[in-house]
């Protein structure tokens, strides 16, 4: 088991698809990313991640919504041509409507590893798309060197997945559920979703205590346009990764590049990485049900979901409840779906901010930020919009600081959101690491986290609701964590 992840490099290669769902669009690239983990200076975990765009494949109808059906192959060979690694499975992304499933933005991401000594390899990703038969490969070189260099590549991210677990004297590795950032392959982030996570790692030969590091984003034109600040990290051999974020929402279009430097090295040692921003506007926002192909005459009043099934209407307004009243769920409880239907369209109208226009600004959000939760929180157990974290992304939108501890945590990885215009602090924790973080606190009456440790970061005793945690010890670090990070007091008001 690797307690460290160590990237080192990225390689890209890009090919163009052929179209899929039989309507002509702009060729959509599929993507192969590379990175390197080191597990010992002889052996490397080598981690990769194949984009495979939506609008690449083609999605049929079927009862229960739109679907794609392809296999995914993964060969990595050595210089020589020996084949030492082969997977292969089937995928069948889903799509909520037509708008989705033509959409470049949205994209399956399938991960695969490799535990491989230093050497030359090639890496080749296979798509099939099984309803047409077509066949796209691209191709990577991966190279591990012998050697560690003191600092590591930047690695930017938009969501976090599961750690790696090596299977000695093989080229296999085998899955576990904690958590470790994972590829973009394609370096492209929406001002829809403007968080961007990175990190980063340091690799002394010796311990060399506190360094200095500088952080900063440059333009296509290498103007230093913004500056993510200083900081100061104390480098060990068993403490040597740091992360960030930062919001691109501020950022116009274009191509940029994160640098972080070490402004105390004594060569000044520097990492950094491009990535691409892309606005969002323009594009059509995703509806949360699927459309059908003929309208019933009865529900062409309605400005929204006149076409939904009673199925449907249920499923979504168990989406949007984070959003209603307990009266107003009450009420949604005691009416039929042509009822919940109407009740949907006034609460939508009724929060729009500019009923002049045909748009609904409220309505917009709120759905981007499901398709966010869906995208970025889902858990093997629940939908991204029924995690914690996905209903406070809902209720809330994007914290105005997070804290992220996803690999140095000891009994599991945990989250701290703050919102600093609320007075609002939520910590996440996935300590039984199966990838969903649950409550574990809040400073919102309404959504108390685990008693165990709302009670002791309030200091207030809470003996009436049972605690979920695995255990009752070893939460200490998390407590502490929570008290200098949280907006507020931390004294619940109730």
């Amino acid at each position: 088991m690797i307690n460290r992840l160590r990237p080192l490099a990225f390689l890209l290669a890009f090919v163009s698809l052929p179209l899929g769902n039989g309507q002509a669009q702009d060729p959509v690239e599929l993507a192969l990313q590379i990175n390197r983990y080191y597990g010992s200076p002889d052996r490397a975990l080598v981690e990769g991640a194949v984009e495979i765009p939506y609008s690449s494949l083609r999605f049929d109808r079927g009862v229960d919504g739109l679907r794609a059906d392809a296999n995914i192959e993964v060969m990595i060979q050595r210089s020589d041509g020996e084949e030492v690694y082969r997977t292969e499975h089937r995928i069948e992304p889903e799509a909520i409507n037509d708008e989705m499933a033509l959409s470049p933005r949205v994209s399956s991401i399938e991960k695969f590893a490799i535990y491989a000594p230093p050497g030359e390899y090639v890496a080749r990703a296979r798509v099939t798309d099984l309803r047409t038969n077509r066949t796209v490969e691209v191709t990577a070189p991966m190279v591990i060197p012998q050697e560690h260099r003191f600092f590591s590549d930047v690695l930017l991210t938009s969501y976090v997945q599961r750690d790696v677990q090596l299977a000695e004297a093989t080229y296999l590795p085998y899955l576990i559920g904690t958590t470790m950032f994972s590829p973009n392959p394609r370096g492209v982030y929406f001002k829809d979703a403007p968080l961007v996570y990175f990190y980063y790692e340091m690799y002394p030969a010796a311990d060399v205590g506190e360094i200095t590091l500088e952080r900063e984003i440059e333009n296509a034109a290498g103007e230093t346009i913004e500056r993510l600040g200083e900081r100061k990290v104390t480098v060990s051999a068993e403490q040597n990764l740091d992360l960030g974020q930062f919001s691109i929402q501020d950022l116009e279009p274009g191509n940029y590049v994160l640098r972080v430097r070490c402004v105390s090295c004594p060569q000044g040692t520097t990492a950094e990485q491009p990535f691409e921003v892309r606005d969002a506007l323009g594009q059509p926002s995703f509806a949360l049900a699927t459309p059908q192909e003929e309208q019933p005459p009865a529900a062409a009043a309605l400005r929204y979901y006149g076409d939904l099934t009673p199925v449907q209407v249920d499923s979504l307004v168990s989406t949007l409840s984070i959003l209603f009243t307990q009266e107003q769920k009450r009420m949604l409880g005691e009416l039929a779906p042509e009822g919940k239907a109407r009740f949907l369209n006034r609460f939508w109208d009724n929060n729009d901010s500019d009923p002049a226009t045909p748009q609904n600004e409220f309505k917009d959000m709120v759905d981007q930020r499901i398709a966010y939760a869906d995208q970025f929180f889902a858990s093997s157990q629940r939908a991204g919009h029924q995690t914690d974290r996905g209903r406070t992304w809902i209720l809330f939108g994007p914290p105005t600081e997070k804290i992220d501890r996803p690999v140095e945590a000891t009994v599991g990885a945990y989250e701290i959101w703050n919102y600093s215009s609320l007075g609002h602090t939520f910590a996440f924790g996935d300590f039984r690491r199966d990838g969903d973080y649950r409550l574990i606190y809040s400073t919102d009456p309404r959504f108390p986290g685990d008693p165990t440790i709302q009670s002791e970061v309030d200091r207030q005793a809470d003996s009436t609701r049972e605690s979920f945690l695995p255990g009752a010890r070893g939460y200490e670090r998390v407590i502490e964590d929570i008290r200098q990070y949280r907006t507020t007091t931390g004294v619940r008001v109730h």
